[in-house]
């Protein structure tokens, strides 16, 4: 049985008003990047995910 997941891109693009196809985490607003740099250490890059969906979710969106 498949795994829901909730990819970052789409709950961006929900919120921005935007089609999917234009949305990256480059085209995301400062403010809903995390601080954190991407070291491609797992649990330093999971903290960094958990930041930015957290972001995601506090942002009210367009």
């Amino acid at each position: 049985m498949p795994v829901p997941v909730l990819r970052f891109v789409l709950l961006y693009a929900a919120k921005a008003r935007q089609p999917l196809r234009a949305v990256a985490k480059r085209t995301m607003p400062k403010e809903v990047l995390p601080s954190r740099r991407h070291t491609h250490h797992a649990l330093d890059d999971a903290v960094e995910q958990a930041e930015l969906f957290s972001n995601l979710m506090a942002w009210p969106g367009v």
